[in-house]
């Protein structure tokens, strides 16, 4: 893999916002802002390595439902900070498996070569919608024989066109939160949505704030109809500890007056920092994955990430590295919960940037590439996103 200088195109701030991409610039704390979307440069694949990451991530989703039925066996729900009222439904959709949509692997691709699992991001990924717009890039900036490794869109309208018969109600009712201000979680629901139609499914865009409860019904939207099929970019670790809480739990399913919830509450198993040492668990030694214990637990390492348990994007961090503390991600109060410590990989150093390699999975399938760099060895909220490109 390599880091290439690329001419940006003309204009490019009004293409990708036509194209969805609004959050394009990051806020910096002395109010000044960058760009979060990054053109001038890109990286560049060989066949052989995306066949290799490929390969790699339908093992993982493998090793995943081994991971999800040992915490399951093992009852490892409080120590991965899962409260008790959420754990039979968990259960009981692992065992019924309502239909789930996507999720994205995010790996350290380290200079010698190794492929190594940072974490998976099973609930409410995002960096959705830069995914599908990079490759209006390739197409732009190499025309016709511009290639990269991005079924993301295809794959998706087949995986709605799947679980078109499967869904109750008349239309799917697409759930952002207004609580998030830079319009990500508006745009990427904007483009689940339009994967969604493109599959024949009629859809609602609606914050999750407008939900609302009718003792017959169920869930219901502002006009009073009956919400039976909600794809939600709310995570479940919120969720179940909203006032409505109790009714989602109860509600459950596609019976009359119930609501199928996408992505499913068994998500919680693998959207948890506790799924890595699971993992080191049941498979030490795996060439894919890094040492990882829980908070607590014995181990030998020196250089490490400390992570909690429910962070997002690199919030309340430690790396440590031979002992010594070198970074730190943004306090955004997480860590209540508990940690987990990983061993510390080398991300690779490309002109002063260090990559995470995102790939994107589709129910079971690996599905693209999104690739996050930052300055520092925490990818946090003022990382970019840089596109990629097959190059053999």
């Amino acid at each position: 893999m390599e880091r290439i200088e690329v001419e940006p195109r003309e204009g490019w701030p009004s293409i990708i916002e036509q194209q969805g991409l609004i959050y394009w610039k990051t806020e910096l704390p002395d109010g000044s802002t960058m760009p979060y979307w990054h053109e001038s440069n890109a990286y560049t694949l060989t066949s052989d390595e995306v066949y290799e990451m490929e390969a790699s991530v339908r093992l993982m989703m493998e090793m995943l439902v081994e991971a999800g039925d040992y915490i399951i066996e093992s009852n490892l729900f409080s120590q991965m900070g899962i409260p008790g009222w959420a754990v039979p439904r968990i259960k009981e959709t692992w065992e019924s498996e309502p239909p789930m949509l996507y999720g994205r692997f995010d790996f350290a691709y380290g200079p010698d070569g190794s492929f190594k699992m940072l974490e998976y991001n099973a609930d409410t990924p995002t960096a959705l919608v830069e995914t599908a717009v990079q490759w209006h890039w390739v197409q732009d900036v190499y025309g016709a024989g511009g290639d990269q490794w991005n079924m993301v869109h295809e794959l998706l309208v087949a995986r709605w066109k799947e679980l078109k018969p499967r869904l109750p109600g008349d239309r799917v009712y697409m759930l952002h939160t207004t609580q998030e201000k830079s319009g990500e979680d508006f745009m990427t629901v904007g483009y689940m949505i339009e994967t969604a139609r493109e599959a024949g499914l009629t859809c609602e865009l609606m914050p999750i704030e407008k939900l609302g409860l009718h003792e017959h019904l169920g869930f219901i939207d502002d006009l009073g109809r009956s919400v039976r099929t909600i794809f939600k970019l709310y995570p479940w670790e919120w969720m179940i500890h909203e006032d409505f809480a109790d009714e989602a739990l109860k509600r459950m399913g596609d019976e009359q007056g119930e609501t199928l919830w996408m992505e499913p509450i068994w998500k919680m198993l693998w959207s948890n920092k506790g799924i890595l040492p699971v993992l080191w668990r049941l498979f030490p030694d795996h060439p894919n994955l890094l040492p990882a214990f829980f908070e607590g637990e014995e181990h030998n390492l020196t250089s490490y990430v400390q992570k909690p348990l429910l962070a997002r994007e690199g919030a309340n961090s430690l790396i440590v590295i031979d002992g010594n503390e070198v970074d730190r991600g943004p306090d955004q109060g997480y860590g209540e919960e508990g940690y987990v410590v990983q061993q510390f990989t080398d991300l690779g150093t490309y002109d002063g940037n260090h990559p995470v390699m995102g790939v994107w999975t589709v129910d079971m399938e690996p599905a693209g590439l999104g690739i996050r760099e930052s300055t520092g060895l925490v990818t946090n909220n003022l990382s970019r996103f840089v596109p990629h490109i097959i190059a053999d």
